[in-house]
């Protein structure tokens, strides 16, 4: 098994030297494994392991600015607890699937799976920047699994490479999300009802090609 995972590990580290993003087929067990060992996150759906390599000093200046931001306006709840990347989420439709947001808000108790203190099954919102290697599956693919978790209220994306966030707030009909978009320094959107500025967000941030 030792074996396996450290095959797992160097075919994922080759690959990323030419591709931005690596999918291999892998087992759940085989993704615990080698997650444990690779110094980036990866993610696991639909029985493959999906990889986006080391994020960018822009990408992480944007993560912070994120966390910061959401402290500040959670500071006297108890209750909310603010996690970084290294936290992951199960699909619901997948028991096997697990991806990792970039910044994740639970509301309560957090439930985890079974045997992990890892896996988060209740997120109440979750942050994803998008950076040019993972738009493309961030967009087409985690977007649309993050919709069908019953516990998310709220999904926040990011754009890395313009002043660009787009707020998905679910609605009454539960399957019914509804979509803002917000571009300029000068507005806010609405997280729990208060406000974040997006030149909070995108404070010291310089724009990528």
């Amino acid at each position: 098994m030792i074996a396996i995972s450290q095959n797992l590990k160097e075919t994922i580290l080759e690959r990323l030297k030419t591709e931005t993003l690596v999918r291999i087929p892998s087992s759940e067990s085989d993704f615990f494994k080698v997650a444990s060992e690779l110094p980036f996150k990866i993610e696991y759906n639909k029985s493959e392991i999906i990889t986006m390599g080391l994020a960018s000093f822009w990408h992480e200046m944007l993560v912070t600015n994120i966390i910061f931001a959401l402290k500040i306006l959670y500071l006297k709840n108890k209750s909310i607890f603010i996690l970084g990347s290294n936290s992951g989420v199960q699909i619901q439709k997948f028991e096997g699937g697990y991806l990792m947001p970039d910044v994740m808000v639970v509301k309560g108790e957090p439930n985890f799976k079974e045997n992990s203190t890892a896996i988060i099954t209740n997120p109440y919102i979750v942050v994803e920047v998008l950076s040019p290697a993972t738009a493309t599956y961030d967009l087409s693919e985690k977007l649309a699994e993050y919709k069908q978790i019953d516990s998310l209220e709220q999904i926040i994306i990011v754009h890395q490479k313009s002043m660009n966030v787009s707020i998905y707030n679910r609605s009454d009909n539960r399957k019914v999300w509804l979509n803002q978009d917000f571009n300029e320094a000068s507005e806010s959107f609405l997280v729990d009802n208060q406000p974040v500025a997006l030149q909070d967000v995108y404070e010291k941030v310089r724009f990528e090609d």
